[in-house]
């Protein structure tokens, strides 16, 4: 074990899951609390989109994730001001205008089978310096703004109006929690892939609600989770020779059910 730690890649990884493990599950209280998932979900099928024009390109695949889920992000958010986005049909449209376009790129630029399952399934061991970079970034973007603002994210995310009215910037609030959601979950998907960006978001996140009382302690507690959950799939793959983002993702959601028969 000692050996394989010693590797620049296993070092990389290791890096990747501690920092995400402790930040990204932030992203997920945010998206459970201001209910988020369907505009997650279009987010997600967005960043997939840009990745497939990252390879048909042959650029930096993070770099072009992150700029389209900006777009799509920001489009949201402004969407949100006017009408309700948790029921909206136009996000399911673009979830599915977004996945067919990414499956045409796969099929008209040959892209190779592998890199394609790639960007679905995660590929941790995988990431190179830049991506590592992302992350730290991505991570310490978090961390500091969640420390310097948590007062004032603490009342956007109870109600946007009554922030408003006690004279918190709400939108400038509302728009960074966006922003950051859709930086964190384009860069989760080069470390758990497309399908599994949840497994270091949203499942974290559920099971420190069933345990925390405050947002303080459901940040708290998501954190720990989720590097809990992150280190032992790892552990998990590399003692029974199993894919990490699978691994992680069935552990996370023993988790969850850990913590909902707990908390009955």
């Amino acid at each position: 074990m000692l050996d394989v730690l010693a590797m620049p890649f296993m070092q990389r990884a290791l890096v990747a899951l501690v920092l995400t493990g402790i930040t990204f599950p932030a992203i997920g209280v945010f998206i459970l609390t201001l209910e988020m998932i369907p505009a997650r979900f279009a987010v997600m099928h967005t960043a997939l989109l840009g990745a497939a024009i990252a390879l048909m390109l042959r650029v930096d695949i993070t770099i072009v994730a992150m700029l389209s889920s900006l777009i799509v992000g920001v489009t949201i958010a402004r969407l949100s001001e006017r009408a309700d986005i948790s029921a909206g049909g136009y996000l399911g449209l673009m979830m599915t205008v977004t996945l067919g376009l990414a499956f045409v790129i796969f099929y008209k630029a040959n892209i190779h089978a592998i890199e394609a399952f790639n960007l679905f399934w995660g590929s941790v061991l995988a990431l190179t310096n830049n991506d590592l970079l992302t992350i730290v970034l991505i991570a310490l973007a978090l961390i500091a703004f969640l420390t310097i603002f948590y007062k004032e994210i603490q009342v956007v995310l109870y109600d946007r109006e009554l922030a408003h009215a006690v004279g918190v910037p709400a939108r400038v609030i509302y728009y960074a929690i966006i922003i950051l959601i859709c930086l964190s979950v384009a860069v989760a998907m080069r470390v758990t892939g497309a399908l599994l960006v949840d497994a270091v978001t949203i499942l974290p996140a559920l099971a420190a609600r069933q345990i925390g009382k405050d947002l303080k302690s459901i940040l708290l507690w998501s954190a720990i989770l989720g590097l809990t959950t992150n280190l032992s799939g790892l552990a998990l793959a590399y003692a029974f020779d199993l894919p990490v983002s699978p691994a992680i993702i069935v552990l996370g959601a023993a988790l969850v059910l850990i913590t909902r028969l707990r908390a009955r």
